[in-house]
């Protein structure tokens, strides 16, 4: 029996994150180079394939910081461009001094994730090749100590 019990703690182990791991739909990140989300690079685009659906899905986005950045606040557009060429635009921002927004602790001691909601509820009505754009809505000035940021996509919970 003692033989038994690594097999199977293994077992439950794989099949418990395995199912976890299917709620997200998609999931990427983009790092910038030197730490920084360069004016001249302003636009992140991620694209995806995504089913149509009823059931309702959650959108967010994380934006990494390296170090102390340049801004205190950071805003950006989020744009969807849907398979069949209609769009939304909204406005978002990132406030780093703002208690009330937590962060995840990245992979290094002076690494801190931010994380915004960018729809609690999206219902993909059509099903197809989506286009996201995120843009920095800054003052043409390059924006250090942004390392990377990460677009990603779950199925919400009923």
């Amino acid at each position: 029996m003692k033989k038994l019990f690594p097999v199977l703690f293994a077992l439950c182990a794989f099949f418990l994150l395995s199912g976890c791991s299917k709620s997200i739909v998609f999931d990427e990140r983009v790092e910038f180079p030197d730490t920084n989300w360069s004016f001249e690079n302003k636009t992140v685009t991620f694209k995806a394939s995504l089913p149509g659906s009823e059931k309702p899905y959650a959108v967010f986005l994380e934006l990494e910081l390296l170090g102390t950045p340049s801004v205190d606040r950071f805003f950006t557009t989020f744009k969807m461009v849907m398979p069949k060429g209609g769009e939304t635009v909204k406005s978002l921002l990132f406030n780093f001094l703002a208690p009330q927004e937590p962060y995840i602790q990245g992979d290094s001691p002076n690494s801190k994730i931010y994380k915004l909601t960018v729809y609690p509820q999206k219902y993909f009505s059509e099903a197809g090749d989506y286009t996201f754009e995120v843009s920095q809505f800054s003052n043409k000035a390059d924006n250090y100590g942004i390392r990377a940021l990460r677009m990603y996509i779950q199925r919400v919970k009923e």
